[in-house]
């Protein structure tokens, strides 16, 4: 499960490998011949458009993810862990997440050279502003999802961890409080450590004791 501060760090890799595409794409136009001048404007006007094109696209499908953690959503069910998440995961082929993140960004920095190199002036479309806007969006995304779900772990009294980095419509959302009454009442668990609950019944009587009070 990927705890906020992972999300984080994924977050700044993106950013900063996106920063390095745009660069590493300036340089290999130049490098095959076209002019630096309508070089840099070209991909920096790609690199704007889409980092935020791709940013905004991430917020409509972060906010799917946001709405499970609110309280108010009673719909949302989520599963309760035993126990608090305080080690990093596991990222793809069994690497450190960090570590698959850092070569991921790596293999684009190198495509984009690889590719206008091979192609030369045929290619004249901005790779590196296409690519680095992409991530450095993707980038923004994370940091902003972590930065509101950081709120609300503070209103809410709770922690919450995440299935994977991706953010996506398939991404499953968890949850771990130390307040006694927020303990699992199942009694057994499984071979995971976790089991199926609802939002803290803390939370939930304190929305219900709102509503009381706009009542009267």
């Amino acid at each position: 499960m990927f705890r906020l501060e992972d999300l984080r760090r994924v977050g700044w890799t993106q950013l900063y490998g996106g920063m390095a595409t745009l660069v590493a794409g300036i340089i290999a136009q130049v490098a095959v011949g076209f002019n630096l001048t309508p070089v840099v404007a070209n991909n920096f006007i790609y690199y704007v458009l889409f980092a935020i094109g791709w940013f905004l696209f991430n917020q409509i499908v972060m906010a799917s993810i946001y709405k499970r953690l609110l309280p108010e959503q009673k719909r949302a069910k989520l599963t309760q862990l035993n126990a608090p998440v305080t080690t990093p995961p596991t990222g793809r082929f069994g690497m450190p997440y960090l570590r698959t993140e850092i070569i991921f960004m790596g293999v684009w920095v190198i495509a984009v050279v690889v590719i206008q190199l091979l192609l030369g002036q045929d290619l004249t479309l901005p790779m590196g502003g296409f690519a680095g806007g992409w991530l450095v969006g993707g980038g923004l995304g994370r940091l902003r999802f972590s930065s509101k779900v950081k709120e609300e772990e503070e209103e809410q009294g709770v922690k919450f961890y995440f299935s994977d980095s991706l953010m996506g419509p398939s991404t499953s959302a968890a949850f771990y409080s130390a307040k006694p009454e927020d303990q699992p009442v199942a009694a057994a668990a499984d071979a995971a450590g976790i089991s199926p609950s609802t939002l803290p019944p803390g939370v939930k009587r304190r929305a219900a004791s709102s509503q009381d009070t706009k009542a009267r």
